[in-house]
This record gives structure tokens, sequence and C-alpha cells, in this order.
């Protein structure tokens, strides 16, 4: 089966989310839980399953759409080729429509169309379609985040961090996080944030900082667990203050996020601040539990053995 360009952009992020984790195991994110200092802190999460009958169903291509994009495409418009090129993508595979799309996507990328380039870029990375060369999705990428496409400017920052497609670069990745961090990107506000907190300088700390508290404000919860947990535990340079960890994780926990709920009863449970709040351990636990939470589940069971 054939994938199309939005699971694919999905994918190359999730990737791309994935890795500073995959080269730093005191604070990685990873498909399987959230992991900080080495310890789960969420349940198993299985990444995505192209195979699923939604994933595969899709509708022909909207003819309406379609010929409202056409006429604009023929004239040349690169934002016409490449909306059009993404419908064309999404379509189900006809033996056609793969080739179409792409063709249409190169054309716009010729013409410096971000979006266009960085779509190619992970059609290129994944080989999909097109000869699979991770130097060339560098290019590519490269050249949309130039041209401030803020997804191609994380991405770029991951690939500089992984050295795929180029040499391993955690200065040039670092920029390339900032710049999507300033176009309010969370995953890339976290990205450099993580960066920034494992340096020694107090200014590069001081930045790494408020990038975290802002990846928090906007609803990065890997972020909310690695910032609460490192102040929990005054760990990661952070001074122990469980005060600032409840204050992180509570909002998080009454949105309903349950990693959140999780960590906040451990917190309850086993703080030095919170003998006062013993009871409130349970109340998060079950709610996390009711959730679906694999954690918080095997502790309520083996409580009532």
């Amino acid at each position: 089966m054939k994938r199309n360009a939005v699971c694919l952009t999905a994918l190359l992020l999730a990737n791309a989310a994935a890795g500073l984790a995959q080269t730093d195991p005191r604070f990685s994110t990873k498909p399987a839980g959230v992991i900080v200092d080495g310890e789960r802190l969420g349940p198993d999460k299985a990444p995505v399953d192209l195979s699923r009958p939604e994933m595969r169903q899709r509708e022909s291509l909207p003819t309406r759409l379609g010929s409202e994009f056409a006429d604009a495409a023929s004239r040349g418009e690169a934002w016409a080729q490449t909306r059009l090129g993404k419908l064309y993508l999404e379509a189900p595979d006809d033996g056609q429509s793969l080739g179409r799309g792409i063709s249409l996507l190169q054309e716009a990328a010729a013409q410096d169309d971000s979006e266009a380039l960085f779509l190619l870029a992970t059609l290129t990375t994944a080989g999909h379609g097109v000869e699979q060369s991770e130097v060339e999705a560098f290019v590519k990428m490269k050249r949309a985040a130039e041209l401030g496409w803020r997804e191609a400017q994380f991405a770029l920052g991951a690939m500089h961090f992984a050295g795929r497609g180029t040499n391993k670069d955690e200065t040039a990745a670092l920029e390339s996080f900032l710049q999507a961090a300033q176009q309010e990107h969370a995953e890339a506000m976290f990205s450099a944030a993580r960066l920034m907190l494992s340096r020694s300088e107090p200014k590069a700390r001081s930045e790494g900082l408020t990038l975290m508290k802002r990846a928090i404000e906007n609803g990065h919860i890997q972020a909310t667990l690695m910032l609460a947990t490192a102040y929990g535990r005054g760990s990661l340079g952070m001074p122990k203050d469980e005060a600032q960890a409840e204050a992180i994780l509570k909002p998080a926990a009454e949105r309903g996020d349950a990693d959140s709920q999780m960590v906040l009863a451990s917190l309850y449970k086993f703080g030095d601040s919170f003998a006062d709040r013993r009871a409130l351990a349970d109340a998060w636990l079950k709610r996390a539990a009711e959730q679906g939470h694999a954690k918080a589940q095997e502790i309520l069971l083996q409580a009532e053995r």
C-alpha cells in the first residue's frame, strides 16, 4: 500500500521529534511512552498504524476543489500547483495520482514554493514515489526552511541533530529549532529548550527554561512532564521545588491529560511537601486509570490484591 503525503508528513515530523530522544536517554520521548532520566512516565503509545482501514479509505479526488485550483495551476501559479498536488497525493492511488501530485509539487518547488519543497523533502526521505535520498531531502528541507516554512525549520533541526543527510551539527540544529520556535512551533520550542538546558552557561539555561515554559503554555505535554519532574526531583540543574512541580502539572491534569494525572498522583503520594494531600494521590491515580493509563491501572490492581 502506498502512503499519502499527509501521513508521510506526520511520520517525518514524529521521527524528527524523536531525534533528540534517540540520542540522549536523559530526557527522551519515544513512541513507547515518555521517559525522563530513564523512568517511564506514561503508558505505551503505539505509533500511527498506517494500515488501518480509515487510513486507506480515501474519497476520490474532489472534482470541485480540483477544478478550483486547476486553472491557476495550469497558468503556473505555484500556490495552486501545491494545493492541487496535495489533493492528488491524498487521493486513492490509481497508478497516476501519485505521479501527477509529485509532478505538480516539483513545478511549484521550482518556483521556490516553501510548502512544496517541504512535502517533496518528506517524500524523498521516505522514498515514496521518488528516489529515496536523505542528502537530497536535506537540500530541499533546507531551502523550505530558508523560505520560512516552520515545519521545515523544525524538521531541518532534527536532521542536523541526528546527522541525516548532513553532518551532525548541534549548533545548526539549535538555530533551526529556534527559527521554528519564533513561529510558535511548540515541538521546536521543546527541542530547543532541551538543548539549551543541557548546557552549563547560565544564559543558555535561562533562555532554555523560558522556552520550555512557552512550550508548556502551548500545551506541550512532554515539556510539562519534563519540567515538572525536574523541579520535583531537583534534576536537570533545577532546584528542587515541589510547589513549582505541582503548579506545572495541575493545569494539564485538570484538562484531562492522563500522564500529568499520573505524575501528579506520584507527587502527592511521595512528595516531601504534600503529607497533607496523600489522599489526593489516589483520586488522581483513579482518574488516570479511568482514561486507560496502563501504569495507573497496574498500581490500582496491585492495591486490590
